[in-house]
Protein backbone atom coordinates (compact mmCIF):
# COMPACT_ATOMS: atom_id res chain seq x y z
CA UNK A 1 0.00 0.00 0.00
CA UNK A 2 2.86 2.36 0.72
CA UNK A 3 4.14 1.99 -2.86
CA UNK A 4 0.70 2.93 -4.16
CA UNK A 5 0.54 6.10 -2.08
CA UNK A 6 4.10 7.06 -3.01
CA UNK A 7 3.66 6.73 -6.77
CA UNK A 8 0.20 8.29 -6.83
CA UNK A 9 1.60 11.24 -4.92
CA UNK A 10 4.59 11.38 -7.25
CA UNK A 11 2.29 11.57 -10.27
CA UNK A 12 0.19 14.31 -8.70
CA UNK A 13 3.25 16.26 -7.60
CA UNK A 14 4.77 16.04 -11.07
CA UNK A 15 1.56 17.25 -12.69
CA UNK A 16 1.29 20.14 -10.22
CA UNK A 17 4.92 21.12 -10.79
CA UNK A 18 4.44 21.26 -14.55
CA UNK A 19 1.31 23.38 -14.04
CA UNK A 20 3.20 25.72 -11.70
CA UNK A 21 6.10 26.18 -14.13
CA UNK A 22 3.72 27.04 -16.95
CA UNK A 23 1.84 29.55 -14.82
CA UNK A 24 5.12 31.03 -13.63
CA UNK A 25 6.27 31.48 -17.22
CA UNK A 26 2.94 33.21 -18.01
CA UNK A 27 3.44 35.59 -15.09
CA UNK A 28 6.98 36.40 -16.21
CA UNK A 29 5.83 37.19 -19.75
CA UNK A 30 2.92 39.23 -18.42
CA UNK A 31 5.24 41.04 -16.02
CA UNK A 32 7.54 42.07 -18.84
CA UNK A 33 4.61 43.44 -20.82
CA UNK A 34 3.36 45.25 -17.71
CA UNK A 35 6.55 47.30 -17.62
CA UNK A 36 5.25 49.11 -20.68
CA UNK A 37 1.48 48.54 -20.46
CA UNK A 38 0.26 47.42 -17.01
CA UNK A 39 -3.31 46.54 -17.99
CA UNK A 40 -2.30 44.69 -21.13
CA UNK A 41 0.40 42.81 -19.22
CA UNK A 42 -2.07 41.66 -16.57
CA UNK A 43 -4.43 40.41 -19.27
CA UNK A 44 -1.62 38.62 -21.07
CA UNK A 45 -0.51 36.89 -17.86
CA UNK A 46 -4.05 35.79 -17.01
CA UNK A 47 -4.80 34.52 -20.52
CA UNK A 48 -1.54 32.58 -20.82
CA UNK A 49 -1.99 31.03 -17.36
CA UNK A 50 -5.55 29.92 -18.14
CA UNK A 51 -4.53 28.53 -21.53
CA UNK A 52 -1.69 26.56 -19.96
CA UNK A 53 -4.02 25.16 -17.30
CA UNK A 54 -6.58 24.09 -19.90
CA UNK A 55 -3.94 22.62 -22.20
CA UNK A 56 -2.34 20.58 -19.43
CA UNK A 57 -5.69 19.39 -18.11
CA UNK A 58 -6.72 18.20 -21.56
CA UNK A 59 -3.37 16.53 -22.16
CA UNK A 60 -3.58 14.58 -18.91
CA UNK A 61 -7.24 13.69 -19.42
CA UNK A 62 -6.42 12.24 -22.84
CA UNK A 63 -3.09 10.71 -21.79
CA UNK A 64 -4.31 7.11 -22.02
CA UNK A 65 -5.74 7.72 -25.50
CA UNK A 66 -2.40 9.23 -26.51
CA UNK A 67 -0.63 6.05 -25.42
CA UNK A 68 -2.96 3.90 -27.50
CA UNK A 69 -3.12 6.15 -30.55
CA UNK A 70 -0.28 4.53 -32.50
CA UNK A 71 -1.50 0.97 -32.03
CA UNK A 72 -3.96 -0.94 -34.21
CA UNK A 73 -6.24 -2.15 -31.42
CA UNK A 74 -9.58 -3.91 -31.26
CA UNK A 75 -11.82 -3.64 -28.16
CA UNK A 76 -12.42 -6.92 -26.37
CA UNK A 77 -15.95 -7.94 -27.36
CA UNK A 78 -18.15 -9.10 -24.53
CA UNK A 79 -18.37 -12.89 -24.50
CA UNK A 80 -15.48 -13.36 -26.94
CA UNK A 81 -13.03 -14.52 -24.26
CA UNK A 82 -14.93 -15.69 -21.15
CA UNK A 83 -11.76 -16.83 -19.41
CA UNK A 84 -10.11 -13.39 -19.68
CA UNK A 85 -13.32 -11.59 -18.76
CA UNK A 86 -13.84 -13.74 -15.65
CA UNK A 87 -10.25 -13.27 -14.56
CA UNK A 88 -10.48 -9.51 -14.98
CA UNK A 89 -13.71 -9.35 -12.99
CA UNK A 90 -12.31 -11.42 -10.15
CA UNK A 91 -8.92 -9.70 -9.96
CA UNK A 92 -10.47 -6.23 -10.13
CA UNK A 93 -12.70 -7.13 -7.19
CA UNK A 94 -9.73 -8.52 -5.26
CA UNK A 95 -7.37 -5.64 -6.01
CA UNK A 96 -9.89 -2.82 -5.72
CA UNK A 97 -9.06 -1.60 -9.23
CA UNK A 98 -11.91 -0.31 -11.37
CA UNK A 99 -12.62 -2.54 -14.37
CA UNK A 100 -10.29 -1.38 -17.16
CA UNK A 101 -11.03 -0.98 -20.82
CA UNK A 102 -9.50 -3.97 -22.58
CA UNK A 103 -8.04 -4.00 -26.09
CA UNK A 104 -6.39 -6.67 -28.22
CA UNK A 105 -3.40 -6.18 -30.51
CA UNK A 106 -3.12 -8.69 -33.35
CA UNK A 107 0.28 -10.38 -33.02
CA UNK A 108 1.91 -13.80 -32.82
CA UNK A 109 4.10 -12.49 -29.98
CA UNK A 110 3.04 -12.51 -26.33
CA UNK A 111 3.07 -9.18 -24.54
CA UNK A 112 0.79 -6.74 -22.71
CA UNK A 113 0.73 -3.31 -21.08
CA UNK A 114 -1.43 -0.98 -19.05
CA UNK A 115 -1.80 2.80 -19.31
CA UNK A 116 -3.62 4.82 -16.66
CA UNK A 117 -4.60 8.28 -15.46
CA UNK A 118 -6.71 9.43 -12.52
CA UNK A 119 -9.91 8.58 -14.44
CA UNK A 120 -9.13 4.93 -15.10
CA UNK A 121 -6.94 2.58 -17.09
CA UNK A 122 -6.72 0.56 -20.28
CA UNK A 123 -5.21 -2.90 -20.58
CA UNK A 124 -3.75 -4.10 -23.88
CA UNK A 125 -2.92 -7.73 -24.62
CA UNK A 126 -1.65 -9.30 -27.80
CA UNK A 127 -4.04 -11.83 -29.32
CA UNK A 128 -1.49 -14.61 -28.92
CA UNK A 129 -1.15 -13.91 -25.19
CA UNK A 130 -4.91 -13.68 -24.66
CA UNK A 131 -5.62 -16.99 -26.37
CA UNK A 132 -2.34 -18.87 -25.86
CA UNK A 133 -1.98 -18.86 -22.06
CA UNK A 134 -3.70 -21.19 -19.66
CA UNK A 135 -5.97 -19.84 -16.96
CA UNK A 136 -3.38 -19.66 -14.17
CA UNK A 137 -0.79 -18.18 -16.53
CA UNK A 138 -3.17 -15.52 -17.81
CA UNK A 139 -4.22 -14.75 -14.26
CA UNK A 140 -0.61 -13.99 -13.35
CA UNK A 141 -0.14 -11.61 -16.29
CA UNK A 142 -3.42 -9.78 -15.68
CA UNK A 143 -2.59 -9.49 -11.97
CA UNK A 144 0.76 -7.96 -12.91
CA UNK A 145 -0.95 -5.31 -15.07
CA UNK A 146 -3.60 -4.49 -12.48
CA UNK A 147 -0.88 -4.32 -9.82
CA UNK A 148 0.74 -1.50 -11.81
CA UNK A 149 -2.54 0.36 -11.74
CA UNK A 150 -3.02 -0.26 -8.03
CA UNK A 151 0.47 0.89 -6.99
CA UNK A 152 0.31 4.03 -9.13
CA UNK A 153 3.23 3.13 -11.41
CA UNK A 154 1.02 2.90 -14.51
CA UNK A 155 -0.38 6.39 -13.88
CA UNK A 156 3.05 7.82 -13.14
CA UNK A 157 4.56 6.42 -16.35
CA UNK A 158 1.58 7.52 -18.43
CA UNK A 159 1.76 11.07 -17.03
CA UNK A 160 5.50 11.37 -17.63
CA UNK A 161 5.30 10.13 -21.20
CA UNK A 162 2.24 12.26 -21.94
CA UNK A 163 3.93 15.45 -20.75
CA UNK A 164 7.52 14.88 -21.87
CA UNK A 165 7.25 12.36 -24.71
CA UNK A 166 10.24 10.36 -25.95
CA UNK A 167 12.77 12.76 -24.48
CA UNK A 168 15.86 12.31 -22.38
CA UNK A 169 14.24 14.28 -19.57
CA UNK A 170 11.17 12.05 -19.69
CA UNK A 171 13.39 8.98 -19.52
CA UNK A 172 15.19 10.36 -16.46
CA UNK A 173 11.89 11.11 -14.71
CA UNK A 174 10.69 7.57 -15.43
CA UNK A 175 13.88 6.05 -14.06
CA UNK A 176 13.78 8.24 -10.96
CA UNK A 177 10.12 7.50 -10.22
CA UNK A 178 9.92 3.80 -11.09
CA UNK A 179 13.32 2.71 -9.80
CA UNK A 180 15.60 -0.07 -10.98
CA UNK A 181 13.41 -2.98 -9.84
CA UNK A 182 10.05 -1.88 -11.25
CA UNK A 183 9.46 -5.14 -13.13
CA UNK A 184 10.28 -7.30 -10.13
CA UNK A 185 8.03 -5.19 -7.88
CA UNK A 186 5.20 -5.66 -10.38
CA UNK A 187 5.78 -9.39 -10.32
CA UNK A 188 5.64 -9.39 -6.52
CA UNK A 189 2.42 -7.37 -6.63
CA UNK A 190 0.94 -9.96 -8.98
CA UNK A 191 1.82 -12.76 -6.58
CA UNK A 192 0.21 -10.83 -3.74
CA UNK A 193 -3.03 -11.04 -5.72
CA UNK A 194 -2.83 -14.59 -7.07
CA UNK A 195 -0.86 -16.28 -4.27
CA UNK A 196 0.52 -18.61 -6.95
CA UNK A 197 4.07 -17.92 -8.28
CA UNK A 198 4.09 -20.96 -10.62
CA UNK A 199 1.35 -19.38 -12.72
CA UNK A 200 3.40 -16.28 -13.50
CA UNK A 201 6.58 -18.33 -13.93
CA UNK A 202 4.82 -20.50 -16.52
CA UNK A 203 3.42 -17.41 -18.25
CA UNK A 204 6.87 -15.83 -18.56
CA UNK A 205 8.28 -19.09 -19.91
CA UNK A 206 5.53 -19.22 -22.54
CA UNK A 207 6.18 -15.58 -23.44
CA UNK A 208 9.88 -16.30 -23.90
CA UNK A 209 9.07 -19.21 -26.19
CA UNK A 210 6.57 -17.25 -28.30
CA UNK A 211 8.65 -14.06 -28.30
CA UNK A 212 7.73 -10.65 -26.91
CA UNK A 213 9.05 -8.36 -29.64
CA UNK A 214 6.56 -6.30 -31.63
CA UNK A 215 6.91 -4.36 -34.86
CA UNK A 216 5.61 -0.83 -35.44
CA UNK A 217 5.18 -0.10 -31.73
CA UNK A 218 5.43 3.63 -30.88
CA UNK A 219 8.60 4.42 -28.94
CA UNK A 220 6.64 6.18 -26.21
CA UNK A 221 4.93 2.92 -25.22
CA UNK A 222 8.18 0.99 -24.74
CA UNK A 223 8.41 1.33 -20.93
CA UNK A 224 4.76 0.36 -20.47
CA UNK A 225 4.95 -3.23 -21.70
CA UNK A 226 5.29 -6.15 -19.35
CA UNK A 227 8.25 -7.50 -21.35
CA UNK A 228 10.69 -5.97 -23.90
CA UNK A 229 9.06 -5.18 -27.25
CA UNK A 230 12.31 -4.74 -29.18
CA UNK A 231 15.79 -6.16 -29.25
CA UNK A 232 18.28 -4.80 -26.71
CA UNK A 233 20.27 -2.97 -29.40
CA UNK A 234 17.14 -1.15 -30.57
CA UNK A 235 16.10 -0.24 -27.05
CA UNK A 236 19.47 1.27 -26.24
CA UNK A 237 19.07 3.81 -29.05
CA UNK A 238 15.78 5.12 -27.67
CA UNK A 239 15.66 7.80 -24.96
CA UNK A 240 12.92 5.76 -23.31
CA UNK A 241 14.96 2.55 -23.17
CA UNK A 242 13.55 0.95 -20.05
CA UNK A 243 16.53 0.03 -17.91
CA UNK A 244 14.10 -0.92 -15.13
CA UNK A 245 12.67 -3.80 -17.18
CA UNK A 246 14.67 -6.83 -16.15
CA UNK A 247 14.88 -9.80 -18.56
CA UNK A 248 12.23 -12.45 -18.17
CA UNK A 249 14.94 -14.99 -17.37
CA UNK A 250 15.97 -12.95 -14.33
CA UNK A 251 12.38 -12.41 -13.21
CA UNK A 252 11.65 -16.14 -13.49
CA UNK A 253 14.68 -16.87 -11.31
CA UNK A 254 13.45 -14.39 -8.66
CA UNK A 255 9.98 -15.94 -8.67
CA UNK A 256 11.41 -19.44 -8.34
CA UNK A 257 13.01 -18.39 -5.05
CA UNK A 258 9.62 -17.64 -3.47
Amino acid sequence: MQAQLSLDKSAKRLEHNVLFLGVLAALVVGGLVMLAQPIVGAVVAAVLAVLWFLLLREKLASSVKQMLAGLDLSPLREGSNPQLENLLEGLCATSGVTNPEVYLLESTSMNAFVAANKSGCSVILTTELAKGLGRLELEGVVANLLGRQRDGSARYATSVISMFGSSGYGARKLAAGLGEQRSVRSDMAAIDLTRYPPGLISAFSAMQKAGTTLSNVPANTTPMWIAPVSEASSQESSPLADTSMQPLTYRIAVLQEL
